[in-house]
């Protein structure tokens, strides 16, 4: 018996995917690599499984800091930068290294300090050597000096310097700022009373959750660019070793480059977040800084060494 022929069934039809669906599935692949990508590179900036000896460290630090050192008094540019003089007048005297008293001497006899008519010129000498005296400069003056000098010459003399009562609260207020102007105008600013005027209540107050919050910054921040070096620098000038990790040290003197310098951006990458830049950039910005990251821990903070390398 014959069964009868079935018709040929149609092909079933597989809808297709729309663009929009492909372009979506793409884009969530993106973002996941992306997260990954970034919680790798948090992870690296600030664990790491292998710790240098104590001897080892020492060994890198001394090398870093006389190579860093060597390089610094070879660029007179840096003179244009009264903040990196007074980074430079600080690791001078916690080293007594001749090289570095050579460069403020030449500093001090150039035309870029003591300025006649010009008091703020005289508090850039004092921050590379305290023994220049400090003028009085007018209330008048002092809208004129500009956000950085106004709170710099401030926190050198706050008894010389009529510091407007809105500036003043800002530059003491905990919660104001974030990111990069916290690090880069508030906290050194901090740095410079302390390290003029010593712990006060009132500074203390402020520059403790000032520098944990730039710590906090430095945790999430992998990029070994001029911020980076800096975070590290600021927050040891703070009195706040216990907020540097060790890992971020060490990424420090790894990237320090065969000349001794330090890059201002990492892979292109600079301070900013949307700031990119290829070549080496301010090389003597990010070098003063790491190099007074270093000094401190040195000269300063060798139970910081001695807990973090044994």
């Amino acid at each position: 018996m014959t069964l009868p022929e079935r018709a040929p069934s149609a092909p079933v039809e597989v809808p297709k995917r729309s663009l929009v669906g492909r372009l979506v599935r793409w884009a969530l692949i993106a973002i996941l690599i992306v997260v990954v990508l970034f919680a790798v590179a948090v992870l690296n900036n600030n664990y790491s499984l292998h710790r240098a000896s104590q001897a080892e460290f020492t060994a890198q630090l001394d090398r870093a800091i006389d190579s860093a050192t060597t390089w610094i008094v070879q660029q007179p540019d840096i003179q244009g930068n009264s903040p990196l003089m007074f980074m430079i007048g600080d690791m001078a005297h916690m080293s007594g290294d001749p090289r570095l008293r050579s460069y403020i001497d030449t500093y001090l006899a150039s035309p870029r300090v003591r300025q006649p008519g010009r008091p703020a010129t005289w508090y850039y000498a004092h921050w590379a050597d305290p023994s220049v005296p400090l003028p009085i400069i007018p209330a008048a003056d002092v809208p004129g000096l500009g956000w950085q000098d106004s709170w710099f010459t401030y926190a050198t003399a706050p008894d010389r310097v009529p510091l407007p009562a809105d500036s003043h609260a800002n530059l003491f207020s905990p919660t104001k700022y974030s990111w990069g102007t916290r690090t880069h105008m508030q906290l050194i600013a901090l740095d410079i009373y302390r390290h003029f005027n010593g712990p006060t209540p009132e500074l203390e107050a402020v520059i403790n959750p000032v520098a944990e919050g730039v710590a906090h910054d430095a945790y999430w921040d992998f990029r070994v660019s001029d911020s980076y070096e800096q975070r590290s620098a600021f927050i040891l000038a703070a009195g706040r070793p216990d907020l540097v990790r060790s890992r971020w040290i060490d990424r420090i003197l790894d990237n320090q480059q065969s000349n001794g310098a330090w890059n201002y951006c990492w892979y292109g990458w600079c301070r900013g977040i949307f700031e990119f830049r290829f070549g080496e950039g301010d090389q003597g910005h990010s070098t003063v800084q790491a190099a007074w990251a270093l000094y401190q821990l040195k000269y300063k903070h060798q139970d910081w060494i001695k807990e973090h390398y044994q």
